[in-house]
């Protein structure tokens, strides 16, 4: 039988883990920078604070500028051939430059409507992020969120990883590999990776109490965490639930659990409810961001083969990555290790696990572009944090067995001397 422990020992353990990397990033961090697509959400923020569009454009690009100005200073700091003036000279002058370009534009990118209504069609993290930008400005209210996101990823990680019945030493290493991962990085940047990852890693948590028979908290966690999901970025939802239903089908044709094929319909109902939601509102179709990624975000003509361009485009983008993992395999060794752990001995994790996976997979296949690649498939390492945590506790378990594993060599038998006494 399992040693008891007491939950509050594990969440004292898990916050203080938690508020060393709060406290790390807010002294060492120099990492957290403005995208442009945190300059859009910043702006929605602004107008669901009440400003107008003008107002919104201009709070969100003095922010987005001056974070910009931040990084030429820290890269001319590292600079051995920068000039007598300074770094501080070289931002001030990259800050005016980036206002006066685009003061008087409708947008850093393009005001095309079609790129226009791919933000708009995701309010979920301008939404969140509104009253921490109403309360400490842009800079600070984004920041601050991203590290409210990456720690509550963290935490997330740790309660599923309870939920599913690991020790607190497995769920907090869980937790300390999340924020060690390039899904603490992405969770703290000012974009949505941050919130989608919570949801996902909601929706799997819900997954494990609904096989752990408790169906109505699970199905309630997993629903919440797909409808935010679905709000935030629907095309990921959609994947996300249409993979772990037929994960969870499959699953149950292999071992026939009782909990699966609950899951499989819950994740089934909730696929539909995000496809219906996407036709009866006309939200961008997959065919709009195809056609973002081949004409450079509409500034080109519609091309008129983007499935194919795509097809090609993944041909060589997925013969590049392989070629980087075979030089530096770490992630890929990681992820075979940890999935084949969690089709062993992690139960329902294994399938949700496999689920995730092939989402971020998905993600970069529908936008195979290297410079994005890191942050679209940053839910690929999903299943490291949650399979090394079982890792540690299969040893844990081995090291416990109450058996000496000490191998002794039986010292060999000699029969006694016996003189030979039968008369020939």
């Amino acid at each position: 039988m399992p040693r008891f422990v007491p939950l509050g020992r594990t969440w004292l353990l898990a916050l203080l883990v938690s508020a060393v990397y709060v406290l790390a990033q807010l002294t060492a961090g120099t990492s957290w920078t403005l995208f442009p697509d945190s300059y859009r959400y910043a702006r929605a923020s602004e107008q669901y604070l009440g400003a107008d569009r003008n107002e919104a454009h201009r709070a969100a690009l003095s922010a987005f500028c001056t974070s910009r100005a931040k990084e030429v200073v820290r890269s001319e700091r590292l600079d051995p051939s920068a000039g007598e003036a300074g770094p501080g000279a070289a931002g001030a002058a990259s800050r005016a430059v980036c206002l006066a370009r685009w003061s008087h534009a409708p947008d850093i990118t393009t005001g095309d409507s079609r790129y226009q209504s791919i933000f708009s069609s995701r309010p979920g993290y301008p939404l969140l992020a509104a009253p921490f930008v109403g309360a400490l400005g842009v800079l600070d209210g984004m920041r601050t969120l991203g590290l409210l996101l990456a720690v509550g990823g963290s935490l997330a990680v740790c309660g599923l990883l309870r939920g599913a019945g690991l020790s607190p030493t497995a769920a907090v290493a869980g937790q300390i590999t999340f924020l060690a991962s390039p899904l603490g990085r992405w969770s703290l940047q000012a974009l949505s990776e941050g919130l989608v990852t919570v949801c996902v890693l909601g929706a799997v948590w819900g997954g494990v109490l609904m096989a752990r028979d408790r169906r109505a908290a699970g199905a309630a966690l997993f629903i919440g965490s797909l409808a935010v999901c679905t709000v935030t970025r629907y095309s990921t939802a959609l994947v996300l639930a249409a993979l772990i239903a037929v994960a969870m089908l499959v699953s149950w044709l292999l071992r026939r659990s009782r909990a699966e094929p609950a899951l499989a319909g819950v994740a089934t109902g909730c696929a539909a409810a995000v496809a219906a939601v996407m036709k009866l509102l006309g939200l961008p179709s997959s065919e709009v961001t195809l056609q973002d990624t081949f004409t450079h975000h509409f500034r080109a003509p519609e091309v008129p083969d983007p499935w194919a361009r795509l097809v090609d485009l993944d041909l060589k983008y997925w013969s590049h990555w392989i070629g980087e993992q075979a030089a530096m395999p770490f992630f890929l060794a990681a992820t075979v290790l940890a999935l084949w752990v969690l089709l062993r001995r992690g139960g329902v994790l294994g399938p949700l696990a496999c689920a995730v996976t092939l989402t971020g997979a998905l993600q970069i296949a529908a936008h195979p572009l290297v410079q994005e690649a890191d942050r679209l498939g940053v839910l690929m390492w999903i299943p490291v944090i949650l399979g090394l945590p079982l890792i540690t506790e299969a040893v844990r378990d081995f090291r416990s067995l109450p058996f000496d594993r000490t191998v002794r060599v039986p010292a060999p038998t000699v029969e006694p001397y016996r003189a030979n006494t039968t008369e020939p």
